[in-house]
């Protein structure tokens, strides 16, 4: 990674505009000409179509953490809740108690999203807008343009409700259901900012709080149970440990199951020294 870095003219360079924005940008700033031409005042309304094409167009380049079982933030952010919840019927998420974590994004943010956990993608469910509803003010507004995913690994399964304004094309998946996923890839865009809400297990570490700000795909939720947790035990000290490996809790071995050595097995047993010195002369060379 520092080798790369080093070649590269402009390492800070992290981020872009999708050409697809630049070219809706320069189209507003165009029609905001032509309108100045009947009256002054509406330059200023293609100039915000302008700004507002830009903010739409912004991405960021991510990596996430080298952990196999953590959850990352699937978008930009501010988490404004943690809080049990029951998931929606569309995520078709296990009865398993889960822990939603609400967060919002402003219409400045980057309009990448990302997959929170390393697994398949089980089910993708995608709702239309309404064009009269241009922003997400309230994550249970009605016209607003969502979509369900649900994530899975390992028996663990992690739900993703995003939520955008109906107005315009603000959301675009970019993955289908049975998709293999690594940890942070991008799965698809939203644009101009919304709600996100994930569905974790209740179990899962959490390693975050309400007021923080998150980086999409590089920020850790939490992590799933994994293997390791599984076979943790209490050490005679009273602290947590691990049973080693390919050896579980049932069968680790108590120290009275070690056979007692045989006294006619020592060295010291005269027949034992009788036969070593026969097998030696035997295997000794003749001159």
């Amino acid at each position: 990674m520092t080798e790369d870095l080093e070649r590269k003219t402009t390492p800070w360079m992290t981020g872009g505009l999708d050409w697809e924005g630049v070219a809706a940008a320069l189209a507003s700033l165009l029609g905001g000409l032509l309108l100045s031409w009947v009256w002054d005042p509406l330059f200023w309304v293609g100039f915000a179509g302008m700004i507002a094409a830009l903010m739409a167009a912004r991405w960021a380049k991510r990596t996430a953490p080298d952990l196999a079982s953590g959850i990352v933030a699937p978008c930009d952010g501010v988490v404004v809740s943690v809080t049990p919840a029951d998931p929606p019927g569309e995520l078709r998420m296990a009865g398993a108690e889960t822990t939603r974590i609400r967060i919002s994004s402003s219409p400045a943010t980057t309009n990448r999203l990302y997959a929170p956990i390393a697994g398949s993608l089980e089910s993708l469910i995608t709702e239309d807008g309404e064009q009269t509803v241009p922003f997400a003010m309230r994550p249970d507004a009605d016209g607003l343009a969502i979509s369900y995913l649900l994530f899975e690994s390992r028996a663990q399964q992690v739900g993703v409700r995003i939520a955008t304004g109906g107005l315009g094309p603000r959301q675009e998946l970019e993955a289908e259901s049975g998709d293999i996923m690594r940890l942070g890839r991008v799965f698809g865009k939203r644009r101009l900012g919304g709600w996100c809400d994930v569905y974790v297990p209740a179990k899962a570490g959490q390693l975050i709080w309400p007021g923080q700000t998150l980086i999409g795909g590089e920020t850790v939720l939490g992590r799933l149970e994994s293997d390791r947790d599984e076979g943790s035990f209490e050490t005679m000290s009273g602290e947590a440990g691990e049973l080693p490996l390919g050896v579980t809790e049932d069968e680790s071995v108590e120290e009275d199951d070690y056979p007692e050595p045989d006294e006619a097995d020592t060295p010291d047993d005269p027949a034992v020294m009788l036969a070593r010195l026969k097998e030696a002369t035997k295997n000794k060379p003749e001159d």
